[in-house]
């Protein structure tokens, strides 16, 4: 059963509308735009809400292994848990690049009231 959802967020990219007010994110897309904000957004980057995001930044710097991804892993549930009400993570996959010294992601999670299973897929870097 899909619902109709009645989210707005303003689209990073600053672009204007014609109007010239800045183009938002509406819906499902700024449930996106809210996932990718708590995950690239190092905690303390932002002001009076220092706490705000993961804290898996230090953790690119590790070795690349399973243990630390499955820590990475960890931490972004944990924050996407504590930061987005609006959806229900239900798997969680990551795979080291060695050769890139990077981490495969993919988050897969429901919207509340929504049966649709979402996915964001993502590559995490130093």
């Amino acid at each position: 059963m899909a619902r109709n959802f009645f989210w707005s967020d303003f689209n990073d990219t600053l672009n204007k509308q014609v109007d010239g007010d800045v183009q938002k994110d509406k819906d499902v897309d700024a449930v996106f735009n809210s996932i990718r904000n708590i995950v690239l957004t190092i905690q303390g980057q932002r002001r009076m809400l220092p706490t705000f995001a993961s804290n898996v930044s230090g953790l690119l710097f590790e070795p690349i292994d399973n243990i630390t991804a499955r820590l990475i892993a960890e931490g972004l549930v944990a924050s996407i848990r504590i930061w987005e009400n609006r959806i229900e993570v239900t798997g969680f996959d990551i795979e080291p690049l060695y050769d890139q010294n990077a981490y495969r992601c993919r988050i897969k999670f429901n919207i509340v009231g929504d049966t649709d299973l979402k996915t964001i897929n993502f590559i995490l870097t130093r």
